[in-house]
C-alpha cells in the first residue's frame, strides 16, 4: 500500500498552520452560531459570554493546557452568572486536545479538575426542576466532556505505540545488519588469517601450496568486500526494498566451502526451494560452523551434510573431526567466550528450530541445527 493510500484523505495532509486555520475558523463559527442563538434567547449579554468562550478555541492546539484551565473557570462563572448551561461544550472541545498532547498524569489531572467544577456548576445554576432533572443535567455534561477526552487519548496511544513500533523497527533493523556484517568479517577475516599463517609456514618448502593458499586468501577478501559493499549500500538507501541477507543461500555453499579451504566435504540434498529467512539461516550456521572450524582447530577439514529429512524442515551438519591445535598456537579468546554458538542458536530460534553444538569424544566438533519451513514451500 502507498503513502497515499494509507494516509487519511485531509488529516494526512494538513500540516500544522494549516490546522491552526481550521481551528480559527471552526471557533469563529461556533463562537457566532451559539452567539447568535444566546442574544436571541437571552440577551446581547448571554451571546457575548457564549461567544468569548468559544474562541480560545482556536489556539487549543497551541497550549492545550494554557488554554483550558481560565476556559473551565470562565465557563463556570457563565453558568452560575448567566445561567448558559452549555458552556461545557467548548471544554470539552479543549479537553479532546489535551487527551491528544499531553502526558498520561496532567491529562488525567485536567479531566478531573474539568469534571468536578462543571458538575458542580450544572448543580449550582438555579432552575425550577427536580433533583433528579439536576442529576441528568451533571450526567449528560460530565459524559460529553470525558468523551472527547477519551478519543484524544486513544489517539495520544496510537501514537505513542506506533512510534515505538518505528523504533523497535529500527533497532532490529540494526542488529540483523550487525549480525550480517559479523559473520562475514568474522569468517572471511578468520579464513584469511589462518590461510595467511599456512602459506607462510610452507611457503620455503612448497611454493604451490603456498600459491594455492594465497589464492584462497584473494578470494576470500574479494568476496567480504563484495558482501560489505551490498550491505553498506542497504544502509545508504534504506526503504528500497533490498535485503542484504537474501542474495545468499543453499546455492552458495559450494563457494563458501571452496573459501574456506580445498578440504570441505559438502553434500546438499537437492529439493524445493526454502523460505528465504530459513536458507539464509542455513547459510549462516554452515558458514559460523566453518569459521569456527578454522580459528579453533586450525583446520578446515570439515564434513558439511544438508539434508531434507521430511518436507517439512532442513537438517544441517557440520561436523569437523580434526584435534585442536595446541594451546600455544590457539589464538586468543574473548572473556564472554565470543558470539559464534549464540548466533547460530539465535538464527535457529529465529526460524523455529532448534540447534546443539560440542565436542566429539574422537576429537573435533559438531554442530547440527534442525529448522523448520512451511510446508507450503516446501512442496
Amino acid at each position: 500500500m502507498g503513502d497515499g493510500e494509507s494516509r487519511p484523505l485531509v488529516a494526512g495532509r494538513l500540516r500544522d498552520g494549516q490546522w491552526h486555520g481550521v481551528d480559527t475558523a471552526a471557533a469563529v463559527l461556533l463562537a457566532l452560531a451559539f452567539g447568535a442563538s444566546e442574544t436571541l434567547r437571552d440577551g446581547g449579554g448571554a451571546g457575548a459570554v457564549a461567544a468569548a468562550l468559544w474562541l480560545p478555541v482556536a489556539v487549543r492546539r497551541r497550549r492545550p493546557l494554557l488554554v483550558l484551565y481560565p476556559l473551565l473557570a470562565g465557563a463556570v462563572l457563565a453558568m452560575l452568572f448567566t445561567g448558559w448551561e452549555e458552556s461545557w461544550l467548548p471544554v470539552a472541545a479543549v479537553l479532546y486536545t489535551v487527551g491528544a498532547r499531553e502526558p498520561r498524569r496532567p491529562s488525567v489531572t485536567a479531566l478531573v479538575c474539568s469534571l468536578g467544577a462543571v458538575a458542580a456548576a450544572v448543580a449550582l445554576v438555579p432552575r425550577p426542576v427536580p433533583a433528579s432533572g439536576v442529576a441528568s443535567g451533571v450526567l449528560l455534561a460530565s459524559s460529553m466532556m470525558t468523551l472527547p477526552w477519551l478519543v484524544g487519548t486513544a489517539q495520544r496511544e496510537q501514537r505513542s505505540y506506533a512510534e515505538l513500533a518505528a523504533r523497535q523497527a529500527v533497532t532490529d533493523e540494526r542488529l540483523r545488519i550487525a549480525r550480517e556484517l559479523h559473520d562475514v568479517v568474522a569468517h572471511h577475516l578468520t579464513v584469511i588469517a589462518v590461510r595467511a599463517e599456512v602459506a607462510r609456514a610452507v611457503a620455503s618448502t612448497d611454493p604451490q601450496e603456498a600459491g594455492r593458499t594465497l589464492a584462497l586468501v584473494g578470494s576470500a577478501g574479494r568476496t567480504a568486500l563484495t558482501e560489505m559493499r551490498r550491505m553498506l549500500g542497504v544502509l545508504r538507501a534504506p526503504g528500497d526494498g533490498t535485503d542484504p541477507g537474501t542474495a545468499v543461500g543453499l546455492a552458495d555453499l559450494p563457494a563458501l566451502a571452496d573459501g574456506a579451504g580445498p578440504r570441505v566435504e559438502l553434500s546438499v540434498d537437492p529439493g524445493p526451494p526454502l523460505p528465504p529467512g530459513v536458507e539464509l539461516a542455513a547459510y549462516r550456521i554452515v558458514q559460523e560452523a566453518l569459521t569456527n572450524a578454522v580459528k579453533h582447530a586450525g583446520s578446515a577439514d570439515c564434513r558439511v551434510r544438508v539434508s531434507r529429512t521430511d518436507p517439512g524442515a532442513v537438517e544441517i551438519e557440520v561436523v569437523n573431526d580434526a584435534p585442536p591445535r595446541s594451546p600455544s598456537r590457539l589464538p586468543a579468546r574473548r572473556p564472554d567466550g565470543g558470539h559464534g554458538l549464540v548466533g547460530m542458536r539465535e538464527r535457529a530460534a529465529v526460524c523455529g528450530g532448534t540447534l546443539s553444538a560440542g565436542p566429539l569424544a574422537a576429537g573435533g566438533f559438531r554442530v547440527h541445527a534442525r529448522l523448520p519451513c512451511a510446508p507450503d514451500t516446501a512442496r
